[in-house]
């Protein structure tokens, strides 16, 4: 009777397959991306074909629970022209339906950059930015988020010059 009850390796092995198939799908369709905003721009280092610049974030957790993210990639444009990326380890905690600020480093394109400071210099009204990437949760699920807004040339202006200082 007690042989009767014995999973065969091969059945023990389908059967923990489909467990880790079932929570790992549970696990990357329970996450909704975070809102994504742009709060900052601050250069770090300034070179001819490259430029290190510090980007301030805004992040909103649309989730019911806390969401624990422990990478970030990211693309920057302005205006329709991407004119950074950059990505890496992150260690941030957001609490259920809150925000937090984050700052990370982006490579900048100097050409595309310098290319839009003429538009940007003069601008009165807000500066359109989209930023997209993947946040990874927990070190293991990936998920994708792309969101567009607008800055105000003011708060751009202000952070870079704080930045230089």
């Amino acid at each position: 009777m007690a042989a009767m009850n014995r999973l065969t390796p091969p059945a023990l092995a389908a059967v923990v397959a489909a467990l880790l198939l079932t929570a790992c799908a549970s696990l990357t369709q329970s996450w909704q991306a975070p809102e994504v905003q742009l709060s900052s721009i601050k250069p770090e280092r300034i070179g001819l074909e490259q430029q290190t610049l510090r980007v301030g974030l805004n992040l909103k957790n649309p989730n019911d629970r806390m969401l624990p993210i422990k990478a970030m990639t990211y693309k920057l444009s302005l205006e329709g022209t991407q004119i950074a990326e950059g990505g890496g380890a992150l260690d941030k905690q957001i609490p259920a339906f809150g925000e937090a600020p984050v700052e990370v480093t982006v490579v900048a394109d100097a050409a595309k950059a310098l290319g839009l400071l003429p538009t940007l210099a003069f601008r009165r009204e807000p500066i359109g930015y989209r930023i997209a990437g993947t946040v990874t949760v927990a070190g293991v699920v990936p998920i994708p988020y792309r969101w567009s807004g607008e800055i105000e040339p003011d708060v751009l202006l202000r952070s870079a010059t704080q930045g230089m200082r």
